[in-house]
């Protein structure tokens, strides 16, 4: 079962009273900005109830048990993060251009603080074997890597780069943005790039990949 057709399955389920909109997005709002402060252990579905103001009869109405309100909160959290369109590469465009784009994306998005915090969470879950770490993984690394997928694969049919599997491509450009470097932040013990340096990094990651993939006239 995929994660998004987990999250379709928590949706259907319809426990206890009618649900509330408002309610529930002020218990999903709280559940986020618990889980990314306490981590899943050291978040509550009292704490939860109570940062939302409501009971928490209410919360396990909405939704069913912690599990699944880690789920959807982590998910609404990476969509709001990623909220990721697939670019759209056309035969005159400037393929350059768009990979530095591509790449800007990539780096800002990672070196947010909510995403830092999402990053030691599923850190902290796999470290614990926790399941919910596989989940996490689905909602976010993996959905990233399908925007990367989809901008290579657009590449290769317009001939701009030669064709490779998408996964190795994929790896690469996300070896080079991040590495060692994003570690040591994960870490702390390196600061966030600056835009300059964000700049540095994109501008030879690129170069790198392109000389082993680029297509030549």
């Amino acid at each position: 079962m995929t994660f998004f057709i987990f999250l379709e399955k928590i949706v259907q389920i319809n426990v206890g009273r009618p649900k509330d909109l408002e309610k529930k997005q002020r218990i999903l709002n709280a559940a986020k900005s618990l889980f990314l402060k306490c981590g899943y252990q050291g978040s509550s579905m009292n704490q939860i109830a109570q940062e939302a103001g409501v009971t928490k009869l209410t919360v396990y109405n909405h939704f069913q048990d912690k599990a699944n309100l880690f789920a959807c909160a982590i998910a609404a959290t990476c969509d709001e993060l990623i909220n990721a369109r697939p670019f759209n590469l056309q035969p005159n465009s400037d393929f350059h251009h768009a990979f530095v784009h591509a790449c800007e994306l990539a780096l800002n998005i990672s070196n947010l603080p909510e995403a830092i915090k999402l990053e030691r969470l599923l850190i902290e879950l796999a470290a614990e074997q926790n399941p919910l770490a596989q989940k996490f993984y689905e909602a976010s690394h993996l959905r990233m890597n399908a925007v990367w997928e989809n901008f290579f694969q657009q590449a290769i049919d317009l001939g701009f780069i030669h064709a490779e599997e998408l996964r190795t491509l994929t790896l690469l450009i996300v070896s080079l943005l991040f590495g060692m470097r994003h570690h040591e932040v994960l870490l702390g013990v390196r600061e966030v790039p600056t835009a300059e340096d964000k700049q540095q990094i994109i501008l030879n990651s690129i170069e790198i990949f392109m000389l082993k993939y680029q297509k030549k006239p």
